[in-house]
């Protein structure tokens, strides 16, 4: 029996899964930014910056590569912060990409120079990932803080370009930028690039500050922007449409700890970003011992009466996770009402495409396998 690519995909993953291989990783090399963007998770830069003492050493680094590669892992992601503040950057890239991983590299663009131009030639990435804040240097210096910014993103996304490099282009959708979402997309276009959006704004790490959340704009903002680009909108339609909603009876039924984990700069790993409650530290273990067990101990945990989200019809269109809960209200398995407000919304808009009726109706796919599949990638 011959397999179309994307069902030997499917089967492949299905099986990895099943194994429990830590297939995709996301290496958070630094935290350190020569950004001060407003709205970032990570929390203010100045208290940042003099942690830099206590970041893995290139040697920890390598050596951490190692360990996910034995066990498996295939999918790396590097990110900051701005990983390229740290000027071993290109030797961390370098072993990681001999080593047989494929590497994107998620960034603001500004530290793309000449040199990392050519090192991508040399080993390319599987693409660079480029946050851009606005459509004008008023607007994205107004979120970076810092001046010149704006024309260091747009010279650094040329430059990969020029070079043949794969780049994205997103943004982190906020009051402060909502008015230029669509020209922030026609820019994107201008380069020959999609764009897309993400209004999932969540606490500062650690504490859970929720300053932040002043940024956000409303349900109604967020999807009548990320509905106003038709292609995202079929998009979401397709995906509904091959959608199986399984019975779900953990808290967690994504990815975190089954096939992806999460690395930050100090060594401490996680089944995901988002998870910060359940850190351990790769100094004092190996990245093996984790995985088998500290890294799992998530999975199996039963949510409390009343948590509706497993059982949900619209659950195939929401974007938020028992982690995302956790920073907002400090309960993994207590919903978030603005999360649960535009997924409401979103999948009032993509019932519009798909003409009603239930999802059940429509040719599904596994839900479970694709969520077991993707890191969470969150935007700063």
């Amino acid at each position: 029996m011959n397999l179309s690519d994307t069902e030997w995909g499917e089967a492949f993953h299905r099986r990895i899964a099943a194994q429990r291989v830590p297939l995709s990783g996301l290496l958070e090399l630094t935290s350190r930014c020569n950004l001060r963007c407003v709205h970032c998770y990570l929390g203010p830069q100045d208290a940042i910056w003099p942690k830099r003492d206590e970041e893995l050493t290139t040697g920890e680094v390598l050596s951490i590569i190692d360990q996910i590669v034995e066990a498996g892992c295939l999918y790396l992601s590097i990110t900051g912060g701005d990983p390229m503040v740290r000027p071993d950057f290109p030797e961390i890239y370098t072993y990681a990409r001999k080593k047989g991983l494929l590497v994107t590299i998620l960034c603001n663009g500004i530290l793309v120079k000449d040199h990392i131009v050519e090192l991508f030639r040399k080993y390319p990435p599987t693409s660079v990932e480029i946050s851009l804040y606005g459509a004008t240097a008023a607007t994205y210096e107004a979120i970076t803080k810092v001046r010149g910014s704006y024309a260091g993103c747009l010279r650094g996304i040329q430059l990969l370009l020029d070079a043949g490099i794969r780049v994205g282009l997103k943004t982190v959708h906020l009051t402060l930028n909502d008015h230029e979402i669509d020209a922030m997309r026609d820019l994107a276009a201008s380069f020959g690039l999609k764009f897309r959006t993400d209004s999932a704004i969540f606490p500062f790490l650690p504490d859970r500050d929720p300053e932040v959340l002043k940024l956000r704009v409303t349900p109604e903002q967020a999807i009548a922007r990320e509905m106003s680009d038709p292609n995202h909108l079929r998009n979401w339609g397709e995906h509904l449409a091959k959608t199986r909603l399984d019975a779900l009876e953990e808290v967690y039924v994504c990815g975190a700890g089954v096939t992806d984990f999460y690395i930050d700069p100090y060594g401490n790993a996680s089944p995901c970003l988002m998870t910060t409650q359940y850190r351990h530290s790769l100094r004092e273990h190996t990245f093996a011992s984790l995985w088998a067990k500290e890294l799992r101990q998530h999975k199996g945990k039963k949510p409390q009466d009343g948590y509706g989200c497993n059982s949900c019809d619209m659950r195939g269109a929401c974007s938020g996770c028992p982690a995302f809960n956790y920073l907002e209200g400090g309960e993994e398995d207590v919903k978030s009402e603005y999360v649960c407000k535009t997924t409401e919304l979103r999948w009032n808009e993509i019932q519009k495409v798909m003409g009603g009726g239930p999802a059940s109706d429509w040719k599904p796919v596994s839900l479970t396998l694709r969520r077991a599949t993707t890191v969470k990638e969150p935007t700063r």
